[in-house]
Formats: C-alpha cells, structure tokens, sequence
C-alpha cells in the first residue's frame, strides 16, 4: 500500500520544484502565483467536488457519507485543541498560536487527498475524500477563522465567519455534488467534461502554487527551526494516530482509512493566502506547508502500511 503513496509524493514534490524554478526563473511571480490560488479555489476544487460526486447511488454510501462529515469534524476538533495546548506549552504569542493550532488541523485534503486516495483505493474511497474534503472546508471558514483572527489584524465578525463557512464556491459544488447523487442525476457528456478537465488540474497548479511560495525562502534557515519540526510530527504523525484510535469508534474499514490518511496530510497549500487574509504571519504559514510537505513523502507511506491495514 504504501508504494503507490511514495510514487504520487514523489510526483508531487517535483511539480513544486517547477514551481520553484518558474519562480526563480521570472516566468511566474508572486501576483501570478495568487492567481494561481484563485483559480484553484474557485474553478478546479469546486468542478473536483462534482466530480468525484457523479457515481451511482447508494443509501449505504451515502450513511456513510454522512457519519464521515461528523467523525472529521470531530477530529479536526480535537486536533485544534491538541495543537491549541502544544502552542501555550511552547509559549507562543497569540498571533503565532492562532496559526498553529488552526493550520496543524488545515490539512492538504483538497490538493493532495484526491490524488493519493486514489492511488490507494481507486474511486470507491472517492466518496469519502469529498465527506473530509466538504467537512474540513467547513471547519476552516468557521473555528480556523476564528483561530487566525487571534492577533490577527483583519478580524471578521461571527455573522460574516458563517456566512463565508457555509455559501462559498466549495460547500456550493458539495451540495450540488450530493444531490446529483442522491438523484442518480447524470450531468450532460459536454459539462461533465467541462469540469473533468477543469478537476484533472487541481494537483499541478497547487503544487507549483506552493512552490512559488517557497522559491524565495531560506531554506537552512526553515529546516533550523524547531517548532516547524514539531508542527509537522503532530501534523503527519500523531493526528492520523489518534484519529485511528478515536475514529475507529464511529468507523469502519475505507471510510476510516480514507479519514486516517487525509488527517495525516501535511498543511494545506492554501495556507499561507488564508492567514495573510487575517494579517497573519503568511511567512511562517508558508513555511509549515514546505516542512510538512517535504516530510509527508516518509510519514504518508507508514501512514498507510501501518495504519490502513484492512
């Protein structure tokens, strides 16, 4: 299991090494690589939730569906307040604790989750990844908003938090998603092609995205640091433990397996765009997403030998 999860890492850290050189090159700056982020988040992600939605009804896929979105949001949960006490352990500053327990749980689940679910159970496990991927995009608009805003200096109100939690582009391809599937509605041959095409180009762009971000960094600086170290062993390593562990309770088989390896994803690309727009440190995001990522390709690989057994 774990061979087809080294090999689409792999892949993945070389498309952010061709964001890196594109970046170092001039061909791509950073206004465009926003643009990059823009495109992402509102055209390939949300045509990728239709998408993966567009399969034959199941009333038993679709309780599973359902329990999915509560057990990620229970966890994503625990992981905020786990991350929360390791932050004040370390004495961190405000500002610096709102980023770290927010992004230790803001998972890659959109960019790098498809693709290695994917590889791992094909388009049986698909139906999952959208369960994780509608629910951790819930989680983030409204207690990881709440979490950047602490010392943040673009702070949203609780009206204007929910608003953007529940009508954004993704939530909005979600519901459509599911209720072409509990419809058994099958899109016309032109637009489902229109948003295949648009869906296939998820992975490319958010990796060269991140490597755009990183193409400027100190590097030896960011491996010397210690808290970008710990950020990733909780990230990669002990949120996928303890969600096998607390999960297992309400989950069973794919679906608990699709879970574990989506909470042990490194930091979600996104990141850094998301904490600049709460005046946060998008520096330091950015960083968490590089260390993490780079990590990911030893600790996914055990993730799935040693903890998706069947």
């Amino acid at each position: 299991m774990a061979i087809p999860v080294i090999l689409q890492l792999l892949t993945m850290v070389i498309l952010m090494v061709v964001g890196v050189v594109l970046h170092k090159k001039q061909y791509l700056s950073t206004a465009n690589a926003k643009g990059l982020s823009i495109v992402l988040t509102r055209v390939a992600v949300p045509c990728n939730m239709v998408i993966l939605m567009q399969r034959e009804y199941s009333a038993e896929i679709f309780a599973g569906f359902l329990k999915t979105c509560g057990v990620t949001f229970l966890m994503c949960c625990i992981g905020a307040v786990m991350f929360f006490v390791v932050g004040k352990i370390k004495k961190m500053g405000l500002k610096e604790l709102g980023l770290f327990s927010g992004g230790g749980v803001y998972s890659n689940v959109i960019f790098m989750g498809q693709p290695l679910i994917m590889a791992m159970y094909g388009t049986e496990g698909l139906i999952f990844c959208v369960a994780v991927m509608f629910t951790c995009n819930v989680f983030l608009f409204t207690v990881c908003s709440f979490l950047f805003n602490l010392g943040g200096e673009n702070k949203k109100s609780f009206g204007k938090m929910m608003k953007d939690a529940f009508f954004n582009l993704i939530c909005l391809s979600a519901i459509i998603g599911v209720f072409c599937f509990v419809n058994s509605i099958t899109l016309p041959a032109p637009i489902y092609d229109a948003l295949l095409f648009s869906a296939n180009t998820t992975v490319c762009l958010s990796m060269i995205y991140i490597g755009t971000l990183l193409a400027a960094a100190n590097v030896r600086e960011i491996f010397q640091d210690k808290v970008v170290y710990i950020f990733s062993f909780f990230t990669l390593i002990i949120m996928p433990v303890i969600t096998k562990i607390i999960a297992a309770f309400f989950l069973k088989g794919m679906a608990l397996n699709v879970l574990v390896v989506l909470m042990g994803t490194p930091a979600a690309a996104a990141l850094p765009s998301f904490a600049e727009l709460y005046g946060n440190d998008a520096k330091r995001a950015s960083e968490y997403v590089f260390v993490s990522t780079i990590l990911s390709v030893v600790t996914l690989p055990l993730v799935a030998e040693f903890l998706c057994r069947a």
